[in-house]
């Protein structure tokens, strides 16, 4: 993108100004229009710039300071070492058993895991600047809004895809919620929206509500956004642009639209380090809609105040002025002629789509279950043998078989059992596949495999732990049950590039067991 026009001629400190006209321009009555708007402009927004720099008197300087570095995106992330971390969440742990909070008791009877994850708190922690009683409020009101927006029953897991409904989907892929591909300057996630979407729950004609667009919100952030570390430290930029087709009409939120908004998004644990309004210099634009500003920043809180900036001009001079504020304009979603770049809508959430399908498909080729050019089995019994063949399907003269898997009881109990001892191998010496032992591989005699039939009703177990966890503590639950077995005796082979077998690396056998959780979750939601 061609960005070499001169920055805007006028820039204040809260507003970015450019200058459509030449002072040489040969036609008067047309300078002399675009001056008399943009006077008209500044008259309407004059309470808004007065509103911005209020609150910016208001901080001490040093405040002030970090405020316009953070706008500038020359800010720091939050300092924090390992000490702090665990000092702050068991800080965060002795606020939430003093106080009295019926959601979050049934968050913990469903799925204790997902609420006491410290990667779950840390976001709280994080966004509350580690003070652990503005957390525990955050994070409670957080299971509040949750419930009041996907189900009760749904408070203590993640929100998928197949949570939302069709309603939520049309938000979703309008674009009008849009993660830019790029981060910006210091790392920093950027989520844009666009005037020519806002308001269209109110049309007549429309079916999306406000509620729509809270679920598809949250939905990117706890999707896309919070699960990278640097947006949680670092924080996410808004930018929001004036995309009003010329002539066409601006549809408004309600007031109730910004009360429900409001309500909900002081839940979503971020920092907003940086608040973009970008307007164009037109009467039916946003910059003539001053009551419709007031409103907005009204509902913000002073630390976002503080951190907004106004950018008026043509779109070049506002694309110049973001760049300047360290956003990349190569993915950015709009042209220099003010056109929605379609290609790069929704680019960032459709290629992590791409990778999860990819993934899916991968752990649906991958054979403890299914059969060589056999369709992938999806009856209720995952290709197991009847029940009453199971057992005598296990050769009974292994001295290793009785005590196998027996010692292993529901995630979180103690083994009834002794563990039984690991089996030395020597070196060189080829590998002979026990009765307990999980194969790893394709094929009919793999499926039937003794120890790979009792592996897969040993997943049972741990299906729901996995299906409860939050994505990225996931693997740790795969990682939780192939230390499990390994302590049982249970051995993951796999044929090397001679035919022989051979243990498999314990980071393969995590990540094939990985993907037979994600096999069996995605098949249970089919069916």
């Amino acid at each position: 993108m061609d960005l070499s026009q001169p920055t805007p001629r006028t820039i204040s400190i809260l507003s970015c100004r450019g200058c459509n006209d030449s002072p040489n321009s040969s036609d008067g009555e047309s300078s002399f229009t675009k001056r008399n708007q943009d006077e008209r402009q500044q008259e309407m927004m004059k309470p808004t710039e007065d509103l911005l720099s209020s609150e910016l008197n208001k901080l001490s300087l040093q405040e002030r300071s970090k405020a316009l570095e953070d706008l500038h995106c020359v800010g720091e992330e939050l300092e924090e070492t390992p000490d702090m971390i665990l000092q702050s969440l068991e800080e965060f742990d002795q606020v939430v058993k003093a106080g009295i909070y019926p959601m979050y008791n049934q968050a913990i009877s469903q799925n204790r895991a997902y609420v006491e994850d410290s990667s779950f708190r840390l976001m709280f922690l994080r966004a509350n600047a580690y003070d652990a009683q503005k957390s525990v409020r955050q994070m409670v009101n957080h299971l509040h809004q949750k419930a009041q927006y996907f189900g009760e029953d749904k408070i203590a897991r993640d929100i998928r895809l197949d949570d939302l409904n069709a309603e939520d989907i049309q938000v979703l892929l309008s674009g009008f919620l849009h993660v830019q591909g790029e981060r910006d300057r210091t790392g920093r996630g950027i989520l844009c929206t666009f005037s020519h979407l806002l308001g269209r729950w109110n049309h007549p004609s429309s079916q999306w509500t406000i509620q729509n667009v809270i679920r598809v919100h949250y939905y990117l952030m706890f999707h896309m956004l919070l699960p990278i570390p640097d947006v949680q430290t670092k924080g996410l930029v808004i930018v929001y642009y004036d995309s009003l087709p010329e002539g066409e009409k601006l549809s408004m939120p309600s007031i109730y639209d910004f009360v429900t908004m409001k309500a909900y998004r002081n839940t979503v644990p971020i920092r907003y380090s940086a608040l973009h309004l970008c307007l164009k210099k037109e009467e039916k634009g946003l910059a003539f809609k001053n009551n419709f500003f007031q409103a907005l920043l009204k509902n913000l809180t002073q630390y976002v105040r503080v951190r907004t900036r106004v950018h008026s001009g043509s779109n070049l001079e506002t694309l110049y002025s973001l760049r300047s504020y360290g956003i990349p304009l190569d993915s950015f979603p709009v042209g220099e002629d003010g056109t929605i770049r379609t290609e790069f809508m929704l680019n960032a959430w459709f290629t992590k789509r791409a990778g999860e399908e990819a993934r899916d498909d991968e752990d649906e080729r991958f054979d403890l279950f299914s059969k060589d050019d056999e369709p992938f089995p999806i009856d209720e019994t995952m290709g197991l043998p009847p029940p009453d063949d199971r057992m005598d399907s296990v050769v009974p003269d292994d001295p290793m078989n009785i005590s196998v898997f027996q010692g292993v009881g529901h995630p979180g109990e103690p083994d009834p059992l002794p563990s039984a001892p690991a089996i030395p191998v020597a070196k060189d010496e080829p590998i002979q596949p026990l009765q307990q032992d999980i194969l790893l591989g394709r094929g009919a005699g793999m499926m039937q495999h003794p120890g790979n039939i009792r592996f897969r009703e040993f997943l049972e177990l741990y299906q729901d732990k996995y299906d409860r966890a939050q994505r990225n503590r996931r693997g740790k639950v795969a990682a939780e049950v192939v230390a499990t077995l390994t302590n049982q005796g249970v051995r993951f082979l796999q044929v090397d590039g001679h035919g022989d077998w051979v243990n498999s690396d314990p980071a393969k056998a995590e990540e094939k067991v990985g993907q037979l959780f994600r096999s069996r979750r995605k098949r249970s939601i089919k069916a």
